[in-house]
């Protein structure tokens, strides 16, 4: 059972959507979701990338173990449809941008017992189960579950911010 396979997202985990129409710089915004990942010292993996014409999918994925027995974990998609190039003269110089319509999936979620310590036997399941529902829920749950949450509300904010959107700010 892989990582992702483990990873609750509908219950304990963060689901966001930016939807986007126009022109931006494709390469610049690949280049900064990456780099956000890497400077908030996450370990980045490109997963995949699918290309079936009129749409592109790019997949990635960035962990960070918090502590020995949690870990965060985040998958953006970039999504693509309607994909040509377009040249713009910004301040003088031309500028080769992308014109697309575009759908940034950003999930992300808490994975316990990452390494599978607890996965041995029966009796260390049930031991994972009491110490995390009666003595370490406070200590693992609650004290990284907000952290994370405004971790993504950032990276989200940053995306936005960096196509300029109208929606670049947010309560947090």
């Amino acid at each position: 059972m892989t990582d992702m396979e483990m990873a609750d997202f509908s219950k304990f985990g963060f689901h966001r959507i930016i939807k986007y129409k126009g022109i931006f710089d494709f390469d610049g915004l690949y280049k900064f979701m990456i780099k956000w990942i890497k400077d908030h010292d996450f370990d980045f993996y490109e997963t995949k990338i699918w290309d079936y014409p009129p749409y592109r999918i790019h997949k990635m994925k960035g962990i960070k173990k918090v502590n020995y027995y949690a870990m965060f974990t985040i998958l953006p998609e970039l999504w693509i449809w309607e994909q040509k190039d377009v040249e713009i003269i910004k301040k003088g110089k031309v500028k080769k941008l992308t014109e697309a319509r575009m759908k940034i999936i950003i999930n992300g979620g808490i994975i316990m017992d990452y390494d599978g310590d607890f996965e041995k036997s029966p009796g260390l399941k049930k031991l994972e189960k009491f110490l995390f529902q009666k003595i370490m829920y406070h200590e693992v749950f609650l004290k990284y579950f907000d952290y994370f949450d405004y971790y993504l509300y950032d990276y989200m904010t940053d995306i936005k911010k960096y196509l300029e959107m109208e929606t670049a700010i947010n309560a947090y």
